[in-house]
């Protein structure tokens, strides 16, 4: 059901993300199935936010997260904060709710969705331009927030608990979950990955990123913490190794297809009859709570970021994210939610009976429709941001005579980084060596893709960019991000592996030039008709300098006997 309803929505240019909840909403209604009967299903779902919090945590090291002081703790700092504060003002002084309903809306609507944004900044790679940055940087902050959150849940659920205990417990559980991951979890892991690698295995290999992936994510949740977290940590670890774009190859599988079910059990959370009766207020208070999460952020991004990067972030990360349906459910179980008034402007127009009537099952339900429609939301934005931009700008234009915005502002993607490398050498066997070697005294960058771990680790030593991947899998290729090369040389003999990778690049860009070498004809010939920029035969050019220098040694001994 989910692979027809993506079909159908691909076709009608809607993103996949819709589909998979309109899937879960129709499996909930007619195979009588609801999130609630399926614990199992419910956890593999949030395996799909563990495997890409682990991904971004491979382009995250411990040094760059230290160089992004700035995303992490001033931008995401603000935001929380601003946010909390923000919609908590609106929630208590101005519905007129209580304190407890307040304190969890506000802190709930304050996050962002760490799957929809993260996943739509590594396809499009912009995970390293400024606007990537900050966006990212705010959000491994909102998942740190995560904690404090579901704490002061627990500690408003019961009034006997000592805070100070609390927060004591949970900083020496971070300490363990810190050395335990970072000290020996740094060495451990490289030594498990260089040991599957040399067994040229890839069950092996794909088995043992798995095992360092879902054990730091459930030690993580052994001390209290959230999976994400782990995963993150754990993947920031790997980062600094030549494994890295291996293992972030082999793993976007899992990551899909498992943010797939993460979507589909959102949309099997959806009361299609609560929906129907309630539908245009959820879409005028989720419409209101975007407008005001998007100025909050904007307000002091401006500052630091200039307007239109600002409006970019700020779009990016208008919606609910999904912690959210933790925060809430986790709120609901402990019967904290309720709807109250204390005064304020609802009271004033319809009376202190006016929400009275509504269970918490209900305000639960509301506050998932609104996360939920705030995420059906947000890949339209994405796809569309530029234009977003603009409109939002000609609207605050309209409403508060802003400066006018520069319209040929650069664009996204010429702000995007412009790093990579000149040529990829796919092979550091004899051949890929002497090439090297040619390049070494050139202006000329390069990266070198082998899949025999002794080769990377003597290209390391010698000082080499080489990292470990096979050149058979198509998503090595993105990983490095072949389509910012000009040149990749095939340096390997398997002609399968030369095909295969041929048409790996060819597939991620047509502008890249390709060049290899075989010593086979027919492989030549089938080479050629692919439109590689150049093919060697190897045994052709060998037999026609030998041959050359035949014919010079016999023109050398003709002109001595003509000399006698």
């Amino acid at each position: 059901m989910a692979v027809a309803s993506g079909i159908i929505l691909n076709k009608l240019k809607i993103p996949a993300i819709i589909g998979y909840i309109v899937t879960g909403t129709l499996t909930a209604y007619l195979f009588g199935f609801r999130l609630e009967d399926s614990v199992d299903l419910n956890e593999a779902a949030e395996l799909g936010i563990v495997f890409l919090m682990f991904m971004i945590g491979l382009d995250f090291s411990f040094k760059k997260i230290t160089q992004m002081k700035q995303e992490v703790l001033l931008f995401g700092g603000l935001q929380i904060g601003l946010s909390i504060l923000v919609f908590f003002v609106a929630c208590y002084y101005v519905l007129g709710f209580n304190f407890n309903t307040s304190i969890i809306v506000a802190s709930a609507v304050s996050l962002s969705s760490t799957a929809i944004v993260l996943k739509t900044l590594n396809e499009t790679n912009q995970t390293k331009t400024p606007y990537g940055m900050a966006a990212v940087g705010i959000l491994v902050f909102q998942d740190i927030a995560v904690i404090p959150i579901l704490l002061m849940i627990k500690l408003l659920s019961n009034q006997d608990l000592s805070m100070g205990e609390m927060f004591l417990s949970t900083g020496i559980s971070a300490l363990i979950v810190l050395l335990l991951l970072i000290l020996p979890g740094r060495f451990l892991a490289r030594i498990v990955l260089r040991s599957s690698a040399k067994m040229k295995t890839d069950e092996i290999f794909v088995g043992t990123v798995l095992l360092i992936v879902l054990g730091s994510a459930y030690l993580s949740k052994h001390f209290g913490f959230s999976l994400s977290l782990g995963a993150f940590l754990a993947g920031m670890i790997v980062s600094n190794s030549p494994f890295k774009y291996q293992v972030a190859s082999v793993l976007v599988y899992f990551r899909d297809l498992l943010l797939g079910v993460f979507f589909i059990t959102i949309g099997m959370q959806v009361d299609v009859i609560f929906l129907a009766k309630y539908f245009l207020v959820v879409l005028i208070l989720v419409t209101l709570m975007l407008l005001m999460k998007t100025l909050i952020m904007f307000a002091f991004l401006s500052f630091f970021r200039g307007v239109k990067n600002a409006m970019r972030i700020a779009l990016s990360l208008s919606q609910i994210g999904e912690f959210s349906f933790a925060i809430f459910l986790l709120a609901s179980q402990y019967k904290i939610l309720n709807l109250e008034l204390n005064g304020g402007i609802l009271n004033w127009i319809f009376g202190d009976q006016f929400l009275a009537s509504i269970t918490p099952d209900e305000i639960y339900q509301f506050l998932t429709l609104m996360v939920i429609f705030s995420m059906i939301a947000t890949p339209f934005i994405l796809d569309r941001l530029d234009m977003c931009v603009q409109f939002a700008f000609k609207i605050f234009n309209a409403l508060f005579k802003f400066a006018k915005i520069d319209s040929n502002v650069e664009s996204n993607q010429a702000l995007q980084a412009k790093d990579g490398y000149d040529v990829v050498v796919c092979g550091y066997g004899t051949l890929g060596k002497k090439v090297l070697e040619f390049f070494s005294g050139c202006d000329v960058s390069t990266l070198v893709v082998d899949s025999n771990y002794e080769r990377v680790e003597e290209g390391i030593k010698k000082g080499c960019h080489i990292v470990y991947g096979n050149i058979t899998d198509k998503m090595i290729f993105r990983e490095i991000e072949v389509e910012k090369s000009k040149v990749v040389i095939l340096c390997v003999e398997s002609p399968l592996a030369i095909e295969k990778a041929c048409r790996h690049i060819m597939d991620i860009s047509h502008f890249i030039k390709i060049i290899a070498q075989t010593n086979e004809e027919a492989v030549e010939t089938d080479l050629k008709e692919i439109g590689l920029y150049g093919v060697v035969n190897g045994d052709r050019e060998v037999a026609t300098m030998l041959a050359n220098l035949a014919l010079d040694a016999i023109k050398e001994s003709e002109d001595l006997e003509a000399d006698k």
